[in-house]
């Protein structure tokens, strides 16, 4: 993968999201820079007995929403009964092919690339109906019905349902994959899916993350793993403090974001302006812990190292880098030091910034939303800031923009994700057009 001669250059031609922070990638941007928090107390369920009674979640009205636009049009079943991070992945996905403006692409041609942890439902509430339903009490009552609500149940938990429904919504015929990474599968997503485009398998790839743990069972899984932040419970907004002495875990979040990837020669003729081009991907696997990164970021060094090199680029190229930063204590020392192990003496002067601080951790779906955090960048020359940034902890020493968005032109700049299970990703992407394109034509 790292460093071979292609051909077939990739470039972004549409990118949505939803995220606590809005329904819209220009809007989630927007209140990005402007520092606000999208992390409450917990109101989808009772979390009174859990350690974290916060999270990043997203505003019941996307799918209406979604649904007005006419992007769901045919699926308004499909997207109602859907699980939440189903509904969430269709709202961004489609949403992006319909800014894409697609018309022509032979869908033999056109795939989807969906990261996502699989659809989980609450088994308390899920064990209920069941119940429910074989007293006879429920809607359905016993008999045939009952068994076809297990089987649809079934179904719509599969890790596929995403990427089928998607693939479904947007008449995509070609190479269809989940990528089931935990933190690193958005990425993961992105860059396989880039590969695809590269090595010719596909022209167009719909490809991002999507992911919903919000119930009582994937709080509390976390939990017991004392993962999240607990010491903030009353403070919602300064729960996530990536980098900060004072961090305690992270807070899990809710979201979904794709993008459109393209061939750079299906776009240009097709007359679309490409809105960054993806420079280079990296992936590796720690191979150290399943819950913790090693103390030094090896694999996050790997993966960046890993990205730099496919793409041909050198450390002094990064202008910006979006931060896993989850607000742990272990991975947010490790990913510091990995930035310096790969940056050297520039690592300091490279503006490095969490939007976790805002929106929580969206497992599957935060590097496809970071990604799109750094296509915004690029393009308008804003960089979030890491908010609840108020004690520097002398263990994490770099410029991590804090609590106030920062003006500056960013030529490439890089995201990263780092998971549970040790799977890293980390990804490039170039302002279009570059140097070295001119008008925009290779």
């Amino acid at each position: 993968m790292f460093g071979e001669a292609r051909q077939r250059r990739v470039v972004i031609t549409a990118a949505e999201m939803v995220t606590p922070l809005g329904w819209d990638a220009e809007t989630t941007f927007r209140n990005l820079v402007d520092g606000r928090s999208g992390v409450r107390t917990t109101s989808r369920f009772d979390a009174s007995g859990l350690g974290s009674q916060v999270a990043g979640e997203v505003d019941d009205g996307f799918l209406a929403a979604a649904t007005s636009a006419g992007y769901l049009a045919g699926l308004e079943e499909l997207s109602s009964t859907a699980p939440r991070a189903v509904q969430l992945g269709l709202a961004a996905g489609t949403a992006a092919n319909h800014a894409a403006g697609l018309v022509d692409t032979p869908a033999a041609r056109f795939g989807v690339c969906v990261g996502t942890s699989g659809q989980m439902y609450d088994i308390g509430a899920l064990d209920g109906l069941i119940h429910s339903r074989r007293l006879g009490t429920g809607p359905a009552g016993p008999g045939r019905e009952f068994v076809g609500l297990l089987a649809a149940q079934r179904h719509s938990m599969r890790k596929n349902a995403s990427a089928a429904a998607l693939a479904n919504a947007c008449g995509a015929a070609g190479p269809t994959m989940t990528v089931s990474a935990t933190c690193a599968s958005g990425t993961q997503a992105i860059g396989e899916a880039t590969l695809w485009i590269r090595e010719g398998d596909a022209d167009v790839v719909l490809a991002g993350g999507c992911d919903s743990l919000l119930s009582f069972l994937g709080i509390s899984s976390f939990d017991l793993l004392t993962a999240l932040a607990t010491r903030f419970n009353d403070r919602p907004a300064s729960a996530s403090r990536p980098f900060d002495r004072r961090r305690c875990g992270f807070v899990m979040g809710e979201g979904a974001a794709f993008v459109v990837l393209e061939e750079l020669e299906h776009a240009l003729r097709r007359g679309r302006e490409p809105l960054a081009e993806v420079a280079g991907y990296g992936a590796s696997c720690d191979a150290y812990r399943i819950t913790d990164s090693p103390p030094h970021g090896e694999g996050a060094v790997l993966a960046m190292s890993g990205a730099l090199i496919d793409g041909g680029l050198l450390a002094e190229d990064i202008d910006y880098i979006s931060a896993h930063g989850t607000s742990t204590l272990i991975n947010d020392r490790a990913e510091t030091r990995a930035v310096h192990k790969v940056f050297g003496d520039r690592a300091t002067s490279i503006p490095i910034s969490s939007q976790k601080s805002m929106i929580g951790h969206t497992i599957a779906a935060a590097g496809a939303i970071e990604c799109i955090t750094c296509l915004y960048v690029l393009r308008t020359g804003l960089i979030p800031p890491t908010i609840n940034y108020e004690f520097p902890d002398p263990d994490c020493d770099l410029d991590y923009v804090p609590n106030t968005a920062r003006a500056q032109q960013v030529r490439v700049a890089m995201s990263n994700s780092f998971g549970f299970g040790g799977q890293n990703a980390s990804i490039v992407l170039r302002r279009w057009p570059g140097p070295a394109d001119g008008n925009g034509h290779a």
